[in-house]
């Protein structure tokens, strides 16, 4: 039988709730819920000695400043008025209307200052499919491609999600036209590609970001906490596993041309994850063995990492069997930290301390509107659709508070993961045509082969 979390709740990132609106957003009973609900009745913010009187003099003005400076997430300064982050307006595009788009639309229905305005067709003649999309999902309106998108002014951001090897064009488009882009993962095919991506975010001064959603659940952040509480001591070891059988019918993840492979598509979450747990630093050697399709896509990956002489991660991921549960399991000399099926959207992870009883800790999704109906999955296109809800917050939060990148998702870290990929496909034998005929691949990492 599992017992109850030593740590304080305070110090556990809250899941979503629907007794309270505050609750909603992931606050516990607090100042800073407090602050919510006076700001909550001002739309266009107050300043902090408007904000006193709202608290009937609760809390001392330092607190309340502190409360709110640190609260980014939930709060933002704006002509020296603080107001509620998520409330304020943030118009959206859509470069790309397939199923992971239409999971991330609805979850942004739950961001209330969230506001879907453009979906662009790729081309001319796909301009019934982005209407179609419009229609199905309340956008404002369809426009016939990516260029129009760039220059629509009612857009603000952009949600880039066509197949991986047309990421960077949509992306710089969309940046040129002084829009902010949160892109799907990966954010390119290689390490250069992704360089000219971060490299034209910061000439242009957008905010840009890797649409890395799992960064943003609760239980990923509790992870965190534990092991930065010491609960499971020293962490030495982090293993992942993410084999999902996927049918050669599926044309995007067998193709080269489209950036197909396991590695790309899935084996992306065990490897940000074990970079997550050991600090986002790079490996020092990478050591990886696996399955090639005929048409030239791994399809099988089994990665070594050493990060350093004492942290190690080792990760699978495959296409080529069946289905099984995506778990991973972080290792310290005081215990253990489980992330349960499905690791990458988790609501739920298990604490093993050494010589004593585990413990579990549960996250709820928050509850999903009648309205969202579009897929299979209870729901969605796809398993833990409603967490998207928690990176559209995140990513809305930061943009509104002036930030150019999500802390969680770094773009020096997004460059490193993919150096670790290129070192994993050239070690596979698998190419893109993006790659070029001389490029080699640039990762600083050695392998066990170098």
């Amino acid at each position: 039988m599992g017992r109850t979390s030593p740590l304080p709740s305070a110090q556990l990132p809250s899941p979503f709730h629907h007794n309270k609106d505050w609750e909603q957003h992931g606050l516990k009973a607090s100042l800073e819920h407090q602050l919510w609900e006076v700001l909550k009745q001002h739309a266009k913010g107050l300043t902090v000695p408007e904000i006193e009187k709202g608290l009937d003099g609760g809390s001392d003005t330092s607190k309340i400043v502190s409360v709110l400076e640190e609260s980014f997430y939930f709060f933002a300064l704006a002509e020296g008025k603080w107001c509620l982050a998520v409330y304020q307006p943030l118009r959206w595009g859509f470069a790309g209307t397939g199923k992971i788009a239409e999971d991330f639309i609805e979850a942004l229905s739950l961001v209330p200052g969230a506001e879907v305005m453009t979906a662009a067709a790729r081309k001319k003649d796909r301009l019934p499919q982005a209407q179609e999309f419009a229609k199905k999902h309340g956008v404002m309106k369809a426009v016939e491609d990516y260029e129009a998108l760039a220059k629509d002014p009612d857009v603000d951001i952009v949600y880039v999600s066509n197949i991986h090897p047309a990421h960077k064009d949509a992306s710089i488009l969309m940046m040129n036209h002084g829009k902010h882009v949160l892109c799907e993962k990966p954010l390119a095919v290689n390490t250069s590609v992704t360089k000219e991506m971060i490299a034209k975010a910061q000439q242009t001064g957008v905010f840009f970001s890797a649409a890395l959603w799992t960064r943003f659940f609760p239980a990923i952040q509790t992870v965190r906490t534990l092991i930065k509480s010491g609960m499971i001591g020293k962490v030495h070891h982090f293993h992942g596993a993410f084999i999902a059988e996927m049918s050669e019918d599926i044309e995007r993840i067998y193709d080269p041309t489209m950036g197909g492979g396991a590695l790309l598509d899935i084996g992306i979450y065990p490897l940000s994850i074990a970079s997550w747990v050991f600090g986002r630093q790079a490996p020092q050697v990478v050591s990886a063995m696996g399955m090639v399709h005929p048409r030239g896509v791994d399809t099988l990956g089994m990665v070594n990492l050493k990060y350093s002489q004492t942290e190690f991660a080792s990760i699978t991921f495959g296409i080529c069997m069946a289905s099984s549960p995506v778990e991973g399991t972080v290792h310290g000399t005081k215990g253990s930290i489980k992330l349960h099926n499905a690791m990458h959207c988790p609501t739920k992870i298990s604490v093993h301390p050494k010589d004593e009883e585990p413990w579990v800790l549960e996250f709820p999704p928050p509850e999903k509107p009648e309205s969202i109906n579009h897929g299979a999955a209870d729901g969605f296109n796809f398993p833990g659709g409603m967490g998207f809800v928690y990176e559209a917050m995140g990513v809305h939060s930061a943009v509104i508070n002036g930030k150019k990148q999500v802390e969680d998702v770094g773009r020096d870290e997004m460059i490193m993961l993919m150096e670790v990929s290129d070192r994993i496909r050239e070690q596979l034998g698998t190419s893109y045509p993006q790659d070029g005929p001389l490029q080699k691949f640039t990762a600083a990492m050695p392998s066990v082969l170098s």
